[in-house]
């Protein structure tokens, strides 16, 4: 095979997996800010829940309020009693102790919904902080999964960056200039194989004397469809061995 032919390959599969590594490394700030929003949504959960927990807790409060004045007004009713002379003001003073009584009783049923509320919306928090610890011990986790895995992929992309400056050296500087235009052209892909008679880049059917050209790894042909350099990768042994026995 053509040496800067050989070059340039090893420079593509170089790219194509420094392009990888870029790739990875834009999908974590992605990442780490799904992981704040579900966070942040467990969080409005709870703080919700523990909201209408206190709203609830507070109109008891005042229900309960509202029944120990009522128990005054029978308190004092029950000392008006003696002082009462005529039946008039009895029934009077009947009336009003029954009315008090129905109040305070539509007050305490209304506070055994509100407790009946309290309770599931107690229950419901408890849920909701349950579920906020556990994202943020996920978010902990994952974000400490992906520190070691950018730490790995930032380490393999100098590596690949490292070993490209070495390719480069081997590539004339015309014929540089070509696969890095080639490069920017057609979304990082500069070199592409040949299978059978075809382009595998952009999928075109090759002449075939041009295929006959290409097979033979000594020159720099390029595709009439897509422009990129081609090269052909001979079929491994193995390869020819299993087509011979089938």
């Amino acid at each position: 095979m053509l040496s800067s032919l050989a070059a340039l390959i090893a420079l593509q599969s170089l790219d194509s997996a420094s392009d990888s590594a870029r790739l990875r490394l834009a999908e974590f700030p992605a990442v780490e800010q799904a992981l704040d929003a579900r966070i942040a949504a467990a969080a409005a959960a709870a703080d919700g829940a523990k909201a209408r927990l206190a709203e609830s807790q507070n109109a008891r409060r005042a229900l309960e309020k509202e029944v120990a004045m009522v128990d005054s007004r029978l308190a004092r009713f029950d000392d008006h009693k003696a002082a009462v002379k005529t039946n008039q003001e009895y029934t009077a003073l009947l009336h009003e102790i029954s009315a008090a009584k129905t109040e305070k009783d539509a007050i305490e049923e209304r506070i055994l919904v509100l407790m009946e509320q309290t309770d599931a919306i107690a229950a419901e928090l408890k849920s909701a902080e349950a579920v906020l610890a556990e994202e943020k011990r996920g978010a902990t986790e994952t974000r400490q999964k992906l520190a070691i895995e950018r730490k790995t992929v930032e380490a393999e992309l100098a590596r690949l960056t490292a070993e490209r400056t070495g390719e480069k050296s081997a590539v004339p500087a015309p014929l540089l200039a070509k696969y890095e235009q080639l490069l920017k052209q057609r979304r990082g892909i500069a070199v592409a194989q040949m299978s059978g008679e075809t382009c595998k880049a952009c999928h075109v059917r090759l002449r075939p004397h041009v295929a006959q050209i290409i097979r033979r790894n000594d020159e720099i042909i390029q595709c009439e469809s897509c422009q990129r350099i081609l090269y052909f990768q001979p079929p491994s042994p193995a390869a020819d061995s299993t087509a011979s026995l089938s």
